[in-house]
């Protein structure tokens, strides 16, 4: 048997000890707290074996939140598995601009998540705005199912339908917000990504053609269908696409409103309406 210091502190030096530390509260269903002082607690053989075929995982470059299946976003823990995009604490500022957009919480808003993924997005809007009703979408059934076991794990109300659907045809008329972090990632940038990004995460949710803004182009060019003038759309871009997003917003009879920074202080959300 081998002790939980053992473990952490001097095997496999090519997992950091905060990852190691996950992997063991996850084996052995056990908290943070838990994990600090029972360092000389042994590992029976079952759980060792559990925990070292985790760590196998990990050095390979699967993504923790994978391994373990669960990832927290805003103020919630998700399931996730790799039919979806793992949540991340840039895509918390969409959350973020729909609080400034919408400042009086008890509005009864209509909003709709185009690609939704694991639904953090729409599930986290529908836990700040208690009486809003909201849709997702997404093309993909296995992301579906995330979502669908996230509803039920955290809302569990008929405020949240989930569809299969495709954004850039879905009638989007009569909401109120439209958020979307939709694939953006230029292909030509796939070496540039970390292993962990590039060989696990869904390439469907990653990438997109014309630089990465094929998708942004479908979604407007739908949008512009639907007259409403009202509605406000929150989009999450990626790293250098502000300004090819605003020129894209003007040629399809959108307008630029404001645009949000996140956490590394680079502009993450862009707020538009049409003209």
């Amino acid at each position: 048997m081998s002790s939980l210091n053992v473990l952490l502190y001097s095997e496999d030096v090519s997992v950091p000890i905060l990852e190691k530390k996950i992997l063991l509260k996850y084996v052995l269903n056990i908290s943070n707290e838990e994990i600090n002082i029972s360092h000389n607690k042994p590992l029976d053989n079952i759980k060792l074996d559990q925990y070292k075929e985790l760590i196998q995982r990990r050095k390979k470059s699967e993504p923790i939140a994978y391994i373990i299946n669960k990832k927290e976003f805003w103020k919630d823990l998700f399931f996730v598995d790799n039919s979806v995009l793992i949540p991340r604490p840039d895509s918390e500022t969409i959350i973020e601009t729909a609080i400034k957009c919408f400042p009086d919480k008890n509005q009864n808003l209509k909003i709709l998540d185009l690609g939704t993924g694991s639904g953090c997005l729409i599930i986290s809007l529908l836990r700040e705005f208690k009486k809003a009703k909201g849709v997702g979408i997404d093309l993909d059934k296995n992301a579906l199912q995330v979502a669908k076991q996230n509803k039920n794990n955290l809302i569990n109300d008929n405020r949240l339908k989930l569809y299969n659907a495709d954004f850039s045809q879905f009638n989007t008329k009569n909401y109120d917000l439209i958020v979307c972090n939709p694939p953006y990632v230029s292909a030509l940038l796939k070496d540039k990504l970390l292993k962990d990004v590039r060989e696990f995460e869904p390439k469907i949710a990653l990438f997109a053609k014309e630089d990465g803004l094929s998708c942004f182009k479908m979604i407007l060019n739908n949008l512009i269908k639907y007259e409403n003038k009202k509605q406000l759309i929150i989009f999450e871009i990626g790293q250098n696409q502000l300004k090819p997003m605003d020129k894209l917003l003007k040629n399809t009879g959108f307008q630029l409103i404001s645009v949000e920074k996140d956490i590394a202080n680079l502009p993450r959300c862009i707020v538009a309406k049409r003209i």
